[in-house]
C-alpha cells in the first residue's frame, strides 16, 4: 500500500510517496519551490501566489495520476493559516483539483513535528524545531512525551521579506532580524536545563548540506560556531561561502540567512551548542498519526 503526501509549505511545495510499512523513507519525492510566504499583501495570498500554487498542485495531481496511490493526503501550515483567504483556497483547490487540504494548526504541525524526529533520534531530554518558510515550531520533551509548545510568526521566507532590501542581509538588517526574533524569544519560548536540539525543516537541512560541502563534515550535526560563522561570511560577501551556497542549494540564497540566523538566536536563547539535524520531521509525524487512526 502506498501514501501520497502533499505538503504545502511557505516556501516549497513538496509531494513524497511511502510506503505504509515504512514511512522513514520516502519511494518518491519531488519538491517545487512556490515562495508563497512571498507573495502574501496585505494578510492574504496574492493572486499571483494563487495561482502559483493551483498550478503546482496540478502538475502533483497529474503526475500521481501515473503512480500505484492508495490514499492521497494533503496539508497546509503556515502557508495558509496565517493569510486571512486561506479557508477560500482551501475550497478553489476542493473545487479545481478534487483535493482536500487539511489546514493544520501550530499546535498540530508542532505535534507532528516532533513525533517524526522522534522516529530519528531517540534522546530522553531535548528540544526539537521546525523552522520553516513562514513559521517555527519548537517542542520540549522529556522522557519521549511533549512537555512544552512555542511557536513563532516568522521563519526563513517572512524574515527575508520583511527585513532584506536585497539577496543577502545587510549588517544594519542583520541587527534588526536580530532584535525581533530575540524579542519573540523573549515573549514565546521558555528555557529548560537541556544540552540537545534536533531541528527538521529545509533551513536546518540546508545549512547541515553546505557545511558538508564546506569542510567536509557530517551533514547530520553541526554547532552554533558553524552557523554563527556561516553568517558572518555571508554578510561579508566572502565569495568562496556564496559560491558554495549556490552551489548546494541555490534556491535557498535569498532565504537560507534569515533562516540561519533564527536557528542562531534559538541555540544562543536556550545555551545549546549543537544541532542534531533530523530528515523526518512533520510530513512522516503527520502520515504515523493518520496511519494510526486509520
Amino acid at each position: 500500500m502506498k501514501y501520497a503526501l502533499i505538503d504545502i509549505g511557505s516556501n516549497s511545495i513538496r509531494l513524497n510517496v511511502y510506503n505504509k510499512d515504512n514511512i522513514q523513507k520516502e519511494v518518491f519525492s519531488k519538491k517545487y519551490m512556490a515562495g508563497l510566504a512571498g507573495l502574501v499583501e496585505d494578510g492574504k495570498l496574492s493572486d499571483k501566489g494563487i495561482k502559483k500554487l493551483m498550478k503546482v498542485l496540478s502538475a502533483q495531481k497529474m503526475l500521481l495520476d501515473y503512480l500505484p496511490i492508495d490514499e492521497i493526503y494533503v496539508f497546509a501550515s503556515a502557508s495558509l493559516r496565517n493569510v486571512d483567504n486561506g479557508k477560500e483556497i482551501v475550497k478553489k483547490v476542493k473545487k479545481e483539483l478534487d483535493l482536500n487540504i487539511d489546514l493544520i494548526s501550530a499546535d498540530d504541525e508542532a505535534f507532528y513535528g516532533a513525533e517524526g524526529m522522534k522516529m530519528a533520534y531517540d534522546f530522553d531530554d531535548y528540544y526539537t524545531i521546525d523552522i520553516g518558510g513562514g513559521s517555527a515550531e519548537l517542542c520540549y520533551l522529556k522522557n519521549k512525551e511533549i512537555k512544552d509548545m512555542a511557536f513563532l510568526k516568522a521563519g526563513s521566507l517572512s524574515l527575508f521579506r520583511d527585513y532584506v532590501e536585497n539577496t543577502i542581509p545587510s549588517v544594519r538588517e542583520y541587527d534588526e532580524m536580530i532584535n525581533a526574533i530575540d524579542k519573540m524569544l523573549a515573549e514565546n519560548v521558555s528555557t529548560y536545563k537541556c544540552t540537545k536540539l534536533v531541528a527538521s525543516g529545509g533551513t536546518a537541512r540546508a545549512l547541515g548540506n553546505i557545511f558538508e560541502e564546506l569542510y567536509d563534515s557530517d551533514d547530520k550535526e553541526y554547532t552554533i560556531d558553524d552557523v554563527k560563522n556561516y553568517i558572518y561570511e555571508m554578510i561579508d560577501r566572502n565569495k568562496k561561502i556564496i559560491r558554495t551556497t549556490v552551489m548546494v542549494v541555490p534556491e535557498r540564497l535569498h532565504s537560507i540567512v534569515p533562516g540561519a540566523i533564527m536557528l542562531y538566536r534559538l541555540l544562543k536563547h536556550l545555551g545549546i551548542e549543537k544541532v542534531n539535524v533530523s530528515k523526518l520531521g512533520v510530513r512522516e509525524g503527520y502520515l504515523k498519526d493518520k496511519i494510526i487512526k486509520e
